[in-house]
């Protein structure tokens, strides 16, 4: 990923970052290990993007330049992101609506115990 310590890019400031053969700089802290991983990511998204250039048009895409085929896999990845945040909602109001319901069955007031409590978590006999 990075170039090392005696990297000519490096006096111009941020961390270089090599994508797809590419050295580009990222000016941010980035956990290592994250930034490893977001650029496995990246670099599998633009795979499967020659892929599918090449299922439909029959070739991989060489006319394209480099910068709109990173838009390009920047806004699959936007697209993929918005998709997963859509369905985390969806899974969030259905566990909202599961829980209301479970709590409709729930009484309000339980009913009054006569005598000692009994049970392992009472202090009663066990």
């Amino acid at each position: 990923m990075s170039l090392g310590p005696h990297d000519p890019t490096r006096k111009l400031g941020g961390l270089p970052v090599e994508i797809l053969g590419q050295v580009h700089r990222l000016h941010s802290e980035a956990d290592p290990e994250l930034l490893a991983k977001s650029v496995a990511r990246l670099e599998r998204t633009f795979r499967d993007m020659e892929a599918a250039f090449e299922l439909k048009w029959g070739r991989t895409p060489k006319g394209l330049d480099s910068s709109t085929w990173l838009l390009l896999g920047a806004l699959n990845l936007a697209h993929q992101a918005e998709r997963l945040e859509l369905e985390a909602n969806r899974h969030t109001q259905n566990l909202e609506l599961t829980l209301s319901l479970l709590n409709d069955d729930v009484p309000d007031e339980l009913p009054a115990q006569t005598g000692s409590p009994q049970g392992l978590f009472h202090g009663g006999p066990t």
